[in-house]
Order: structure tokens, then sequence, then C-alpha cells
């Protein structure tokens, strides 16, 4: 006689009971009223569900007006919706006591959460080889499909189960990767950021990592391209600026760009290539320092002055915008300064707020004509903007550097 099958129960990513080749998921059947007390009952599968415990969840507040007859009802659909699996009648996977309900803890079954819970912990134990303890980790992090029980992710109680997995899932990540890191198994490492990141697309350590990798794998251009996507969601959502070991990252990135060249005429038509844009010169703040640096070498030998001047975009209220006003006033800033400075002019994002801009070759007063150039082109092509602009000048002094 065959083995009877195991009941599989999905609860990371969204929830499903599988037997054989059967399923019934939360995206076959949407009725909210049926799967969130059997998400709860099998959340809570280890006790009994006093029955007002379960009304009390499901119409909070008195929403029902029989509400004893109303749950009697959902749990008979629930049931039934149980034996399409054709694993064993609804009424003994769904038992009722005398005031109670409880899913049946006597069956063969396995839930996701408890396989990935074991597997995380295997991962942490020191009584495992490491690449055991590898192995854990890679398994645990390929069971995570998403947050648990997304369709009820507002539900209360969810909440903090929720936070609980995720936070155990990006531990797993963090301690997967490095120790992938000390063993350079960067292909792995990729795999594993650019999955986790679609998961939770805010956490600086898969970035830093997965960029970090592409460089070891000899993929500047993608490490590159993976550092303008973080910053400039970075930037955008939480107004923040990156780290100084992601620009320090950023700076072996553009290093790495440069391979060996033997035909000079292809090098100058790469550098022409890449100065074909108008206006301005925008960089990353690490490049806008070397520039400078170089240009106060310049100025020692030649005497010629060099400014440096900062914009700031500041609330009109005296509060600071919001993020989303505040970077859409930014990107216009932005377009101002390239429009209004020479071809041979450097500017960079120096904060969340501010530009820092590079004026060799002025005077205090010309330097200022300019900057305020730049602000009144701002305030005519947006007058309804949120923000007020100021502005510092400086020199560099000979001498004192």
């Amino acid at each position: 006689m065959p083995k009877k099958q195991k009941l599989y129960i999905g609860m990371l990513g969204g929830f499903s009971l599988t037997y054989g080749d059967k399923c019934i998921s939360d995206q076959t059947i949407r009725s909210k009223k049926i799967w969130v007390p059997l998400e709860y009952l099998i959340s809570f599968r280890n006790r009994e569900v006093s029955q007002n415990e379960l009304i009390e969840l499901l119409y909070p507040n008195g929403k029902s007006d029989n509400p004893g007859n109303a749950l009697k009802t959902l749990i008979f659909r629930i049931r039934a919706v149980l034996d399409e699996l054709g694993y064993r009648d609804g009424r003994d996977m769904l038992v009722h006591y005398r005031d109670s309900y409880a899913w049946n803890p006597d069956m063969d079954f396995e839930v996701d959460v408890d396989r990935f819970e074991h597997l995380c912990k295997k991962g942490a134990s020191v009584q495992f080889s490491d690449e055991e303890r590898i192995e854990a980790y890679l398994e645990a992090i390929d069971l995570y499909k998403g947050d648990f029980l997304p369709m009820s992710a507002y539900e209360p109680w969810v909440i903090p189960l929720n936070a609980y997995y995720h936070n155990t899932y990006l531990n797993a990540v963090h301690n997967a990767v490095n120790m992938l890191r000390a063993l350079e198994r960067y292909s792995q490492i990729v795999k594993i950021c650019q999955n986790a990141i679609a998961i939770d697309k805010y956490d600086e350590f898969l970035y830093y990592n997965l960029i970090l990798a592409l460089v070891e794998l000899k993929n500047p251009q993608a490490a590159l391209a993976q550092y303008k996507e973080m910053t400039d969601l970075f930037y955008g959502e939480f107004g923040v600026t990156p780290s100084k070991e992601l620009m320090a990252l950023y700076k072996e990135i553009t290093k790495a760009t440069r391979g060996v060249e033997t035909d000079l005429s292809m090098i100058k038509e790469a550098m022409r290539e890449e100065a074909e844009t108008g206006g301005a010169f925008y960089c990353e703040y690490e490049v806008f320092k070397d520039i400078y640096r170089l240009e106060v070498r310049a100025a020692e030998r030649t005497g010629n002055s060099l400014y440096l001047c900062l914009i700031t975009a500041n609330g009109k209220t005296g509060t600071p915008p919001s993020a989303k006003t505040l970077n859409s006033a930014i990107d216009k800033l932005r377009e101002c300064i390239k429009g209004s400075l020479r071809r041979g002019d450097a500017y960079a994002r120096y904060s969340v707020s501010q530009f820092i801009l590079m004026l060799p070759g002025t005077t205090y007063e010309t330097g200022s004509m300019v900057i305020e150039r730049i602000l009144k082109r701002f305030y005519r092509e947006n007058p309804r903007a949120s923000v007020v602009l100021a502005y510092s000048i400086q020199p560099f002094e000979i001498g004192l550097n």
C-alpha cells in the first residue's frame, strides 16, 4: 500500500495548502473571510482557539448581529474548501471542541515557516561545518518566497509575526553573504542579493555586497548601474546619501572600468563620446573631490582664483520639506545649474538638499552673479516651488591648503 502523502502548508509569500497535485490558495479563492480564521488557526496550531477569540478576530466591536451563527457558517465553508484537497474530511482537519476550534496537530503536515526556522537555526549553529551552515542558510533563503501572509498583512496579529520572519530572513541573508564572501563565492552572492533586494529594497548591506561581488566578477558596468539605481532610490525615498563605505566602493568601481588599452585613439574616442553632453559637468561627490584637488594644484601654480559654492534647498515655512517635494525641487535645481554654468565647471550633489559647485577663474563678485542667475532661473521656471534656495561662496586661498 503506497505511503500517504504529506500535506504542505505555505505561509511565506502567500497562503496555500497542497496535497499531491491539488492546491488551494489565496490566489484561487479570494474570499478573505475564509482565509483569515484558517490562517489564524494554523498560525496558532499548538493550542485550541476559543470561539470568542475567533469572533473578536472576525467581528471586532460587535459588527455582526449574530456572531456565533456567523462563525459556524464560516467554519462550515472552510471545511468544505478543505474537503477539495482530498486529504482528510474537513471536520477532521479543523476540529471543534466544546467552545473552541483547533487545527488538528495529529495530521502529517509540514508548514514552511517551521522548516524555515529550523534551517535558520542550523545555519547559526557552530555545531555544524561551514559548508553545512551555508547550505542550511541557502535552503532557508530559497524557502522565503516573500512576507508572512501578505494578503492579511494589516491584521494586527500578523504584523509582529511578519516582522519576526522578515528579520529572520534578512539575518540569514547577511550571515550567508558574509560566509560566502570569505570563500570568494561571488556568483552566489549576486544571486542571493538580487533576490533579497526584490523582497527588501531598502537594505544597504544587500546593495553594497551586490556591487562588490559584481566588481570582483569583473563586471564594473553592472556594478555602476546598480550603484546609480541604489542612490536614486535612497535619495528619492528617504532623502539620504550613500554611506562612506559605498562611496569608497564607487571610487573602486570607476577605477575598475578602465582596462588596459594600447590604442590611444580609442581612449580619446571614448572620452570624446562621454563629453558630448551639453552644460556643466555633473559627477559623484567622490569624483568632485578629485577634480577639486586637481584644480587647487593648478591654482597654486598659476595663481588663478578658485571658488566653491554650496546651494541649499530649505522649506519655506522653516521646517524640512517632504522627501517627495525636496527631490522634485532638487531635480529641477540640477537642470538649472547644468544650464547656467560653463561646460568646464563641475558640480555634484553634496547632500539630500545641497549641490556643491566649483567655479575656477572667477572673482567673488562674478561667482555671486553666477549663483544669483541660477536662483533666478529656478524661481522663474518653478514659481510654485515649495522650497527656498540659499547659498554660500568661498575662495580657495593659496598657501592655506
